[in-house]
Protein backbone atom coordinates (compact mmCIF):
# COMPACT_ATOMS: atom_id res chain seq x y z
CA UNK A 1 0.00 0.00 0.00
CA UNK A 2 1.48 3.70 -0.77
CA UNK A 3 1.80 5.99 2.44
CA UNK A 4 -0.41 8.76 2.17
CA UNK A 5 0.28 12.18 2.69
CA UNK A 6 -1.07 12.70 6.48
CA UNK A 7 1.24 9.65 7.35
CA UNK A 8 4.29 10.75 5.44
CA UNK A 9 3.62 14.26 6.90
CA UNK A 10 3.12 12.96 10.71
CA UNK A 11 6.19 11.00 10.07
CA UNK A 12 8.39 14.22 9.22
CA UNK A 13 6.80 15.78 12.12
CA UNK A 14 7.81 13.04 14.56
CA UNK A 15 11.10 12.74 13.03
CA UNK A 16 11.89 16.47 13.44
CA UNK A 17 10.73 16.59 17.31
CA UNK A 18 12.07 13.30 18.32
CA UNK A 19 8.76 13.25 20.47
CA UNK A 20 5.14 12.20 19.68
CA UNK A 21 3.89 14.67 22.46
CA UNK A 22 5.33 17.54 21.14
CA UNK A 23 4.84 16.40 17.54
CA UNK A 24 0.62 15.86 18.14
CA UNK A 25 0.73 19.06 19.53
CA UNK A 26 2.43 20.98 16.74
CA UNK A 27 0.25 19.03 14.56
CA UNK A 28 -3.18 19.84 16.43
CA UNK A 29 -4.34 15.85 16.21
CA UNK A 30 -4.51 13.96 19.50
CA UNK A 31 -1.35 11.92 20.67
CA UNK A 32 -3.34 8.28 20.20
CA UNK A 33 -3.91 9.59 16.19
CA UNK A 34 -0.62 10.39 15.65
CA UNK A 35 0.50 6.81 17.04
CA UNK A 36 -1.98 5.28 15.11
CA UNK A 37 -0.68 6.99 12.10
CA UNK A 38 2.78 5.95 12.23
CA UNK A 39 1.95 2.54 13.12
CA UNK A 40 -0.12 2.24 9.92
CA UNK A 41 2.86 3.63 7.98
CA UNK A 42 5.00 1.28 9.52
CA UNK A 43 2.66 -1.49 8.11
CA UNK A 44 2.80 -0.31 5.09
CA UNK A 45 6.79 -0.25 5.20
CA UNK A 46 7.27 -3.67 6.87
CA UNK A 47 9.76 -1.88 9.50
CA UNK A 48 9.92 -0.26 12.48
CA UNK A 49 10.61 3.49 12.11
CA UNK A 50 10.90 4.89 15.75
CA UNK A 51 12.77 3.32 18.96
CA UNK A 52 10.56 4.78 22.36
CA UNK A 53 12.32 5.93 24.79
CA UNK A 54 11.39 7.74 28.24
CA UNK A 55 12.61 10.98 26.57
CA UNK A 56 10.91 10.49 23.31
CA UNK A 57 11.93 8.67 20.39
CA UNK A 58 14.84 7.51 18.04
CA UNK A 59 14.89 7.23 14.56
CA UNK A 60 15.78 4.04 13.12
CA UNK A 61 18.12 3.58 10.15
CA UNK A 62 14.83 2.84 7.60
CA UNK A 63 13.53 6.10 9.48
CA UNK A 64 16.88 7.98 8.38
CA UNK A 65 16.37 6.57 4.75
CA UNK A 66 12.72 7.49 4.48
CA UNK A 67 13.32 10.87 5.50
CA UNK A 68 15.46 11.75 2.85
CA UNK A 69 13.26 10.35 0.24
CA UNK A 70 10.46 11.71 1.60
CA UNK A 71 12.53 15.01 1.12
CA UNK A 72 13.71 14.51 -2.20
CA UNK A 73 9.98 13.39 -3.06
CA UNK A 74 8.41 17.16 -1.88
CA UNK A 75 11.72 19.11 -3.39
CA UNK A 76 10.38 17.08 -6.72
CA UNK A 77 6.97 17.89 -6.03
CA UNK A 78 7.13 21.57 -5.17
CA UNK A 79 9.54 21.75 -8.98
CA UNK A 80 6.63 19.62 -10.80
CA UNK A 81 4.14 22.14 -9.06
CA UNK A 82 5.88 25.64 -10.23
CA UNK A 83 6.52 23.57 -13.36
CA UNK A 84 3.15 23.38 -14.14
CA UNK A 85 2.23 26.64 -12.31
CA UNK A 86 4.28 28.04 -15.29
CA UNK A 87 2.37 26.33 -17.99
CA UNK A 88 -0.78 27.63 -16.66
CA UNK A 89 0.20 31.51 -15.65
CA UNK A 90 3.00 31.76 -18.50
CA UNK A 91 2.97 32.53 -22.17
CA UNK A 92 4.66 29.58 -22.92
CA UNK A 93 3.52 25.46 -23.87
CA UNK A 94 2.82 23.61 -26.64
CA UNK A 95 -0.68 23.84 -29.08
CA UNK A 96 -1.93 21.85 -31.82
CA UNK A 97 -3.40 23.99 -34.29
CA UNK A 98 -5.57 22.18 -37.50
CA UNK A 99 -7.15 23.73 -40.70
CA UNK A 100 -7.27 22.60 -44.28
CA UNK A 101 -3.56 23.61 -46.07
CA UNK A 102 -5.70 25.98 -48.42
CA UNK A 103 -6.86 27.76 -45.48
CA UNK A 104 -3.77 27.76 -43.74
CA UNK A 105 -2.09 29.38 -46.90
CA UNK A 106 -3.91 32.87 -46.14
CA UNK A 107 -4.30 32.14 -42.41
CA UNK A 108 -1.53 31.08 -40.93
CA UNK A 109 1.03 33.74 -41.83
CA UNK A 110 -1.15 36.17 -39.87
CA UNK A 111 -1.84 34.14 -37.11
CA UNK A 112 2.07 32.99 -36.86
CA UNK A 113 2.58 37.05 -37.31
CA UNK A 114 0.33 38.12 -34.31
CA UNK A 115 1.60 34.64 -31.86
CA UNK A 116 5.51 36.14 -32.59
CA UNK A 117 4.39 39.44 -31.42
CA UNK A 118 2.65 38.54 -28.04
CA UNK A 119 4.00 35.20 -27.15
CA UNK A 120 6.98 33.57 -28.43
CA UNK A 121 7.40 31.26 -26.23
CA UNK A 122 4.29 29.20 -27.38
CA UNK A 123 4.69 26.29 -29.89
CA UNK A 124 2.52 24.96 -32.46
CA UNK A 125 2.15 21.98 -33.81
CA UNK A 126 0.64 22.03 -37.27
CA UNK A 127 -2.12 19.38 -38.40
CA UNK A 128 -4.12 19.51 -42.08
CA UNK A 129 -7.28 17.91 -42.65
CA UNK A 130 -10.45 18.44 -44.22
CA UNK A 131 -12.54 21.39 -41.98
CA UNK A 132 -15.25 18.94 -40.89
CA UNK A 133 -12.49 16.67 -39.84
CA UNK A 134 -10.73 19.10 -37.86
CA UNK A 135 -13.60 20.24 -35.54
CA UNK A 136 -14.08 16.76 -34.91
CA UNK A 137 -10.66 16.29 -33.81
CA UNK A 138 -10.62 18.93 -31.32
CA UNK A 139 -13.91 17.64 -30.03
CA UNK A 140 -12.15 14.60 -29.37
CA UNK A 141 -9.10 16.20 -27.91
CA UNK A 142 -7.06 15.15 -30.50
CA UNK A 143 -6.43 19.53 -31.58
CA UNK A 144 -6.70 22.36 -29.45
CA UNK A 145 -7.32 24.32 -31.92
CA UNK A 146 -8.16 24.96 -35.38
CA UNK A 147 -9.25 27.52 -38.38
CA UNK A 148 -12.54 25.57 -39.83
CA UNK A 149 -15.31 26.54 -42.94
CA UNK A 150 -18.67 26.33 -41.85
CA UNK A 151 -18.61 24.24 -38.68
CA UNK A 152 -21.78 22.58 -36.98
CA UNK A 153 -22.34 24.06 -34.01
CA UNK A 154 -21.68 21.77 -30.69
CA UNK A 155 -22.58 22.56 -26.88
CA UNK A 156 -18.86 21.81 -26.20
CA UNK A 157 -17.21 23.92 -28.91
CA UNK A 158 -16.37 27.27 -28.69
CA UNK A 159 -16.81 28.81 -32.46
CA UNK A 160 -16.09 32.16 -33.24
CA UNK A 161 -16.72 33.83 -36.51
CA UNK A 162 -13.62 35.40 -38.36
CA UNK A 163 -15.13 36.31 -42.32
CA UNK A 164 -16.44 34.75 -44.91
CA UNK A 165 -15.44 34.02 -48.57
CA UNK A 166 -17.16 32.70 -51.50
CA UNK A 167 -16.25 29.79 -53.67
CA UNK A 168 -17.07 30.20 -57.37
CA UNK A 169 -15.84 29.24 -60.63
CA UNK A 170 -12.36 31.02 -61.76
CA UNK A 171 -10.51 31.52 -64.96
CA UNK A 172 -7.67 33.05 -66.15
CA UNK A 173 -8.25 36.77 -66.80
CA UNK A 174 -8.70 37.85 -70.25
CA UNK A 175 -8.38 34.56 -71.56
CA UNK A 176 -11.46 31.65 -73.59
CA UNK A 177 -10.37 29.04 -70.82
CA UNK A 178 -10.53 25.80 -72.39
CA UNK A 179 -13.60 23.47 -71.67
CA UNK A 180 -12.27 21.60 -68.96
CA UNK A 181 -13.30 22.01 -64.66
CA UNK A 182 -10.67 20.93 -61.86
CA UNK A 183 -12.47 20.70 -58.96
CA UNK A 184 -12.41 18.43 -55.51
CA UNK A 185 -15.75 17.24 -55.68
CA UNK A 186 -15.34 15.92 -52.01
CA UNK A 187 -15.84 19.57 -50.93
CA UNK A 188 -19.59 20.29 -49.92
CA UNK A 189 -19.48 23.59 -51.77
CA UNK A 190 -18.10 21.67 -55.00
CA UNK A 191 -20.78 19.54 -55.20
CA UNK A 192 -23.20 22.21 -54.87
CA UNK A 193 -21.49 24.34 -57.52
CA UNK A 194 -21.86 21.30 -60.04
CA UNK A 195 -25.37 20.37 -59.47
CA UNK A 196 -27.91 20.80 -62.42
CA UNK A 197 -28.22 24.31 -63.12
CA UNK A 198 -24.85 25.29 -62.96
CA UNK A 199 -23.54 22.20 -65.03
CA UNK A 200 -26.20 23.46 -68.23
CA UNK A 201 -23.14 26.01 -68.38
CA UNK A 202 -20.86 23.30 -68.60
CA UNK A 203 -22.67 20.79 -71.07
CA UNK A 204 -19.94 17.67 -71.82
CA UNK A 205 -17.49 19.80 -69.91
CA UNK A 206 -14.94 17.34 -68.22
CA UNK A 207 -14.10 17.25 -64.68
CA UNK A 208 -10.83 16.33 -63.31
CA UNK A 209 -10.35 15.95 -59.98
CA UNK A 210 -7.59 16.68 -57.49
CA UNK A 211 -7.60 17.45 -53.53
CA UNK A 212 -5.45 20.50 -53.92
CA UNK A 213 -6.79 24.04 -54.38
CA UNK A 214 -3.25 25.78 -54.96
CA UNK A 215 -2.93 22.99 -57.88
CA UNK A 216 -6.54 23.73 -59.20
CA UNK A 217 -4.92 27.49 -59.33
CA UNK A 218 -1.91 27.07 -60.84
CA UNK A 219 -4.08 25.10 -63.15
CA UNK A 220 -6.31 27.27 -64.08
CA UNK A 221 -3.67 30.05 -64.34
CA UNK A 222 -1.95 28.09 -66.90
CA UNK A 223 -5.51 28.85 -69.12
CA UNK A 224 -6.13 24.76 -68.87
CA UNK A 225 -9.42 24.66 -67.82
CA UNK A 226 -11.51 26.23 -65.14
CA UNK A 227 -11.61 25.84 -61.59
CA UNK A 228 -13.40 25.47 -58.81
CA UNK A 229 -12.00 27.73 -55.87
CA UNK A 230 -12.47 30.04 -53.07
CA UNK A 231 -11.79 33.40 -53.44
CA UNK A 232 -9.25 33.48 -50.89
CA UNK A 233 -7.35 30.77 -52.80
CA UNK A 234 -7.86 31.93 -56.47
CA UNK A 235 -6.43 35.79 -55.26
CA UNK A 236 -3.94 34.50 -52.99
CA UNK A 237 -0.55 36.28 -54.02
CA UNK A 238 -2.10 38.73 -56.29
CA UNK A 239 -3.20 35.87 -58.62
CA UNK A 240 -4.22 36.68 -62.56
CA UNK A 241 -7.93 34.72 -61.83
CA UNK A 242 -11.31 36.92 -62.18
CA UNK A 243 -14.92 34.76 -62.11
CA UNK A 244 -15.76 32.39 -65.11
CA UNK A 245 -18.78 34.06 -65.46
CA UNK A 246 -20.25 36.50 -62.76
CA UNK A 247 -23.83 35.57 -63.30
CA UNK A 248 -23.16 32.54 -61.99
CA UNK A 249 -24.27 31.29 -58.23
CA UNK A 250 -21.42 31.31 -55.83
CA UNK A 251 -21.63 29.11 -52.61
CA UNK A 252 -20.74 31.72 -49.03
CA UNK A 253 -18.40 30.42 -46.79
CA UNK A 254 -18.06 31.20 -43.46
CA UNK A 255 -14.45 30.82 -41.20
CA UNK A 256 -14.79 30.06 -38.01
CA UNK A 257 -11.74 30.03 -35.04
CA UNK A 258 -13.02 26.85 -32.93
CA UNK A 259 -11.64 25.59 -29.69
CA UNK A 260 -12.51 23.79 -26.84
CA UNK A 261 -13.97 26.24 -23.51
CA UNK A 262 -10.42 25.16 -21.23
CA UNK A 263 -8.10 26.26 -23.69
CA UNK A 264 -9.32 29.97 -22.33
CA UNK A 265 -8.25 29.03 -18.73
CA UNK A 266 -4.46 29.41 -19.71
CA UNK A 267 -3.19 32.59 -20.32
CA UNK A 268 -1.14 31.18 -23.39
CA UNK A 269 -4.45 29.66 -24.38
CA UNK A 270 -5.70 33.20 -24.51
CA UNK A 271 -2.63 34.42 -26.49
CA UNK A 272 -3.52 31.91 -28.80
CA UNK A 273 -6.67 32.71 -29.49
CA UNK A 274 -6.38 36.47 -29.89
CA UNK A 275 -3.77 35.76 -32.22
CA UNK A 276 -6.41 33.55 -34.34
CA UNK A 277 -8.93 36.22 -33.92
CA UNK A 278 -6.27 38.09 -35.97
CA UNK A 279 -5.70 35.71 -38.62
CA UNK A 280 -8.02 36.64 -41.09
CA UNK A 281 -6.58 40.62 -41.04
CA UNK A 282 -5.60 42.42 -44.28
Amino acid sequence: MIPTETELTHFSEVYHTRHFTRASVKLGIAQPSLTQSILRLEEKLNTNLFFRTKQGCVPTPSAEQLFEKVARMRELWSEISAQVQNVKEGLNGTFRLGCHQSVGAYSLPNFFRALSESAPGIQVKLHHDWSRNIAEKILNYELDIGFVVNPVKHRDLVLIRLGTDEVAFWKKKGSKPFPRIFADSNLFQVQSLLGKNNRKEFTDWPIVETGSLELIRSLVLSGAGVGVLPERVALAEGAALERYNATLPVFKDEIFLVFRPEVLKTAAGKALILAGKLALNS
